[in-house]
């Protein structure tokens, strides 16, 4: 099975793991970013016998001026439609979800809550609201749209070079976009009933972590939470990576 998302960054291939097992993990990237965050995790969770899809978001995997031609909707049907594909295939869908992929899986977990192939539900740093308070000030209707620069992460030869790509810039209107799509997130919280592991970091300087602690009141079914003090947004490319591969691998076997 393949993604109909174009892309033309080969970091930005989609991930897919088949396995003869009826379990699979559906894994949604962030902002900016690209499936190949998921590397280390996605190696775990195959050698535990999961199947796994990570997707290409729409925008993404071209260029900067391509996201900010999405409507955040978009993101929402893309994953919702890969779900429904792996469905076919898999009894059991675990959904994994890192950033903006955090609040797209709980909005897709809430719209399928009861449903028995819905499984675990996994929020890694969450995108329900940006730390950068500036950019609620912008009329998004009426602003100009322009490229705002990205810091892009070094590469270190360690094998997880591919997971650190992102855009070099994001367009203004794109982040609007994102607004409304963590929105979207966080409403959808009350209404999510798979059981559901939320880490995050209290350091996050690019999601709101305190709109991610409200996570733990307003998601009923949460099992587990994992703060860390210090650390980056981004929890599978950071100090903690390996900590969090093991945790969300230990949260899934269950």
């Amino acid at each position: 099975m393949t993604t109909t998302v174009p892309y033309t960054v080969p970091e930005c291939a989609p991930i897919r793991v088949d396995a003869d097992g009826p379990e699979c993990c559906l894994c949604v990237h962030g902002f900016t970013s690209c499936p190949a965050v998921y590397t280390e995790l996605a190696e775990r969770l195959a050698g535990m016998g999961y199947a796994l899809s990570a997707p290409l978001l729409p925008g993404h995997g071209t260029t900067p001026e391509d996201l900010g031609a999405v409507a955040e909707i978009e993101w929402f049907e893309a994953v919702a439609r890969e779900y429904e594909a792996l469905r076919g295939g898999y009894r059991t869908i675990h959904v994994v979800g890192l950033s903006l992929g955090g609040a797209i899986a709980s909005w897709l977990a809430a719209s399928r809550a009861g449903e028995p192939g819905l499984g675990r539900l996994v929020l890694l740093s969450p995108a329900y609201g940006l730390a950068n308070k500036d950019y609620y000030a912008v009329d998004y209707a009426s602003a100009e749209d322009r490229l705002i620069p990205i810091r892009v992460r070094p590469r270190l030869g360690d094998g997880l070079d591919a997971g650190r790509y992102q855009y070099p810039a994001m367009p203004l209107r794109a982040v609007g976009q994102l607004m409304l799509a963590a929105e979207r997130g966080r409403a959808s919280r009350p209404g999510i009933t798979a059981p559901t592991a939320l880490l995050y970091t209290a350091a996050d300087a690019v999601v709101d972590p305190v709109r991610i602690e409200e996570a733990a009141t307003s998601i009923r079914s949460i099992e587990r939470v994992q703060r860390y003090d210090g650390g980056e947004h981004n929890l599978l490319l950071g100090p903690d990576r390996l900590d969090v591969v093991e945790r969300v691998a230990g949260f899934l076997e269950r």
